[in-house]
């Protein structure tokens, strides 16, 4: 039994410093957000004394928006999220079974004993087969929950990748380094061009499969975290 409550524990613990070392090596450069460089082109000499470049054409007409690959892009943060729930259960029970001087073959049972047992101040006189059960059961219980977050900022990404169907993969992080530690923010999704506004900008609800976190490193931010003996406690893993 010590030893199964030993592999149980050191299980707990391996699978809590597993969990932990996502975040606890978190670094700018992640290549999972990283910019993607687009291939150089070559410089394209006029021919027949033409002053038109095919790769270098100016649009007159339309607005300078991302729509190739290494286009930047900025995100407007405006994500805004609530929750409430409410539970409420009740549970009651009640039971009676009551049996009074039993038959048996048609006669009542008895104990055949003494009518005064050997242990002192104890008879035979109410012994019988009388049975009088009562049994009450009640649970309540209540809950209540309330939850709220909100974002606001900006963050400048680029394309990353263009789909057939034309829609953009954007992704890209920013890092900011304070005196007690670095906060960043990361973000990768697919936008559709239309939803680009004329000043290159895209709300972040119009992202789709948006994946976007907002955390940091250092001092600061590791007060806030509790430590590894508190992650196992509060483990789900923990059988208490």
């Amino acid at each position: 039994m010590l030893k199964l409550i030993k592999f149980f524990s050191i299980s707990v613990l391996f699978c809590v410093v597993l969990s932990g070392c996502g975040r606890l090596y978190e670094k700018p450069g992640d290549p999972r957000f990283s910019p993607v460089i687009p291939e150089y082109q070559k410089e394209v000499t006029p021919q027949n004394g033409s002053l038109f470049l095919g790769n270098r054409g100016l649009a007159l007409y339309e607005d300078l928006k991302a729509k190739q690959i290494g286009d930047i892009i900025t995100v407007v943060l405006t994500e805004v999220t609530a929750a409430k729930k409410n539970s409420e259960t009740k549970l009651d029970k009640k039971a009676t079974a009551t049996i009074l001087d039993p038959q048996l073959l048609g006669t009542s049972a008895k104990f055949d004993l003494p009518k005064q047992l050997p242990i002192p101040l104890i008879t035979t006189d109410n012994l019988n087969l009388s049975t009088n059960i009562n049994a009450d059961r009640s649970f309540d219980g209540k809950g209540d929950s309330n939850q709220s977050n909100s974002l606001n900022g900006t963050i400048t990404v680029t394309v990353t990748q263009i789909h057939p169907n034309g829609n953009l993969f954007i992704r890209g992080e920013k890092w900011i380094t304070l005196t007690q530690g670095d906060e960043y923010i990361r973000i990768s999704g697919i936008v559709r061009p239309q939803d680009i506004t004329p000043d290159n900008t895209i709300a972040s609800s119009r992202i789709a499969d948006a994946r976007i976190t907002y955390s940091g490193r250092g001092d600061m931010h590791n007060t806030n975290k509790p430590g590894w003996m508190m992650k196992i406690l509060g483990s789900k893993l923990w059988p208490l």
